[in-house]
């Protein structure tokens, strides 16, 4: 079985002096969440009558990916899933919170400053058609990343750092990463794409043509090479991420179908060249899983009571509550609230463009005020009711968890007159007397009236979203509630199309580059900074830090970095998200952990029960 080394968290202020030991729980129902980083589940005792007894496992999501191509697609549904059907050179440690060999034979050796990385091959990946995984296969994959024509914008930035990749002649599996510049991501960036089969994306060998010193040249006109331009139109193409003829790679899992808006159906593969590895991380005990699309609160709890899914960490912690209140459904599942890396929160627009979102977030004091009226205890309690006081408050940009939160920042508290002091101080007063402030902004009146946007993926966030509003209306600030699907919400939020918006982000154990959410050069080129935060200061310290590998300066750079954002207030930070799993008791090896996504579907293994299965430890005896 899978040896989970577990992280307790004492209470929020022992976090970064936690202590580490083993801890398994029991099958049970959980009363509280739990604060553990990892932790082990006890297999049920007896598998009882109405437990199905086939291996197929049917996991439930609120999103299908918009598309599985393994560089291209760009979404949380897509990484998950990349978790079974592809491999990676570095995946996560899960059990360490760390970093951990994938298809190399161990993390790097190091030499010249940070600067080279050397690796080596194992010898038994196998691609599908039986030929092995190559450091030709490697390469390719690198240069398909970098090209400038491959459409992978989300990616790029973070290869861009390395700058060219060494054979050796004596070790046909060995070779060397040659980085540009030191960076606390030099192999953590290897988790971001899986590696790919040279002979089945580049068959002509196109790519070969080229260097990374080409496509790290700014001289380089990549429209003027023929072939690189029709070799990058045919691996943009969509079929590579939606015709399941062409959805390939490494893993253990296969694409059997995808019923669009329904279900994506993964298939073990019979004989692949992980059957027999110790590695959880490459473990294939479902003979099946099936993502299933469900988005409707009411839905899933029917879905759930019936037995027609087996395992989520996707509902609303209101359709959790709800479902641990049924006995029969606490006889199926286990299920649990746990700690995780992500955070929501509400973002302002620092720089509207003053037509179609005025001048109302542009200056501190507005901003501030908008924190002082947000109820964020209150918000939790009606989130995470009786659990509530197991949910921290976020108060930065950089989770709890982390050793390099800053502690000594407080939780801006609910203060209405606060609020209204500084709304007159900035100038924002009813003139009119009609119940919402207003100010003359250049030459024109403007109410202090704005759309709140929101994702409309759970009742819950209608609910806060409405909180909001009503504590914001008693200083004279009238909200607009905007729900959106993800689609649009995600598209206005780049194009800064907001005034006001909720969302979540989704965090990791590893080191923080801040570049994507809070560099101005994010925030034009219409990345993840959506709210406009930042300084030639701001952006100067960003830099240092993802470049700066001594831990202890490191540190204190990030929390001079979470200092300026507290004192900007671009974002109001409201909490750290739980995760609300949801596991059947028919599988056992029950492992759920902080770092997304949370729970590790390829090592659920179907309970013996009446099947007479024999049980090797961590291995399936085939």
């Amino acid at each position: 079985m899978m040896k989970i080394k577990v992280v307790l968290f004492l209470c929020l202020l022992c976090c970064i002096t936690a202590c580490r030991s083993g801890k398994k729980n029991s099958a049970g129902n959980h009363e509280s969440a739990d604060a553990s980083v990892s932790i082990q589940l006890d297999d049920a005792k007896d598998f009882l009558p109405s437990w199905s007894k086939e291996n197929t496992l049917v996991y439930h999501v609120i999103a299908e990916p918009g598309s599985l191509h393994p560089i291209n697609g760009n979404s949380q549904p897509n990484v998950e899933i990349s978790l079974y059907t592809q491999m990676f050179l570095v995946t996560t440690d899960y059990e360490n919170q760390g970093l951990a060999p994938g298809v190399i034979k161990s993390l790097p050796s190091l030499k010249n400053d940070h600067l080279e990385y050397t690796y080596e091959l194992r010898e038994e990946p196998r691609w599908d058609d039986g030929s092995p995984l190559t450091v030709d296969d490697l390469i390719f994959t690198c240069k398909a990343v970098k090209c400038p024509l491959t459409n992978n914008p989300h990616v790029k930035p973070y290869w861009d750092n390395l700058a060219e990749i060494k054979t050796d002649s004596t070790n046909p599996r060995k070779f060397t990463f040659v980085m540009k510049q030191p960076y606390i991501h030099n192999i953590g960036f290897l988790s971001d794409c899986p590696v790919l089969q040279r002979s089945f994306f580049d068959s002509k060998n196109i790519l070969s043509e080229f260097t990374l010193k080409d496509f790290d040249n700014k001289n380089f006109k990549p429209d003027e090479h023929k072939d690189l331009v029709e070799w990058s139109n045919e691996f943009n193409n969509e079929k590579y991420g939606h015709d399941l003829r062409f959805l390939t790679g490494l893993g253990m899992y296969k694409l059997e179908n995808w019923e669009q808006g329904q279900y994506i159906t993964l298939v073990k593969k019979k004989n692949h060249w992980t059957q027999h590895s110790p590695d959880y991380h490459e473990f294939s005990y479902p003979d099946k899983i099936i993502f299933k699309l469900n988005k409707d609160d009411n839905s899933q709890m029917l879905e759930f009571k019936s037995q027609a899914m087996d395992a989520s960490a996707n509902v609303s912690a209101k359709t959790l509550m709800t479902l641990k209140e049924n006995e029969e459904f606490n006889k199926n599942y286990h299920s649990l609230f746990t700690l995780s890396y992500n955070y929501t929160y509400i973002a302002m627009n620092e720089k509207p463009d003053g037509v179609n979102h005025k001048n109302l977030f542009d200056d501190q004091k507005v901003r501030k005020a908008m924190a002082f009226l947000t109820p964020v205890d209150h918000i939790i309690s009606f989130v995470y009711k009786q659990y509530s006081n197991q949910c921290r408050r976020e108060v930065s940009n950089v989770s709890p968890l982390k050793k390099d939160c800053d502690h000594d920042l407080q939780p801006v508290p609910p203060d209405l007159e606060k609020a209204k002091q500084l709304l007159d101080e900035a100038g924002w007063k009813d003139t009119d007397a009609d119940g919402i402030r207003d100010k003359m902004i250049h030459g024109e009146k403007v109410p202090l009236s704005f759309t709140f946007q929101f994702l409309n993926t759970a009742g819950d966030w209608k609910e806060m979203a409405a909180m909001i509003a009503e504590e914001m209306s008693k200083a004279g600030v009238k909200v607009n509630l905007l729900p959106l699907d993800l689609k649009i919400f995600v598209e206005k939020a780049r194009n800064h199309d907001f005034d006001m918006m909720m969302g979540v982000w989704g965090g990791s154990s590893q080191n923080e580059d801040f570049t994507q959410l809070w560099h101005t050069g994010s925030w034009i080129s219409k990345g993840s900074n959506y709210s406009g935060f930042g300084t030639l200061q701001s952006d100067a310290l960003i830099d240092s830090i993802k470049m700066t590998l001594d831990d202890a300066k490191r540190i204190e750079m990030s929390k001079r970095l979470q200092r300026m954002i507290y004192d900007d207030q671009p974002y109001i930070f409201l909490y750290a998200s739980l995760r609300r799993n949801i596991i059947h008791k028919r599988f056992g090896n029950v492992n759920v952990f902080a770092d997304r996504p949370g729970i590790l579907l390829n090592t659920l293994k179907l309970l013996p029960g009446k099947l007479g299965i024999a049980m090797v430890d961590g291995v399936d005896p085939d």
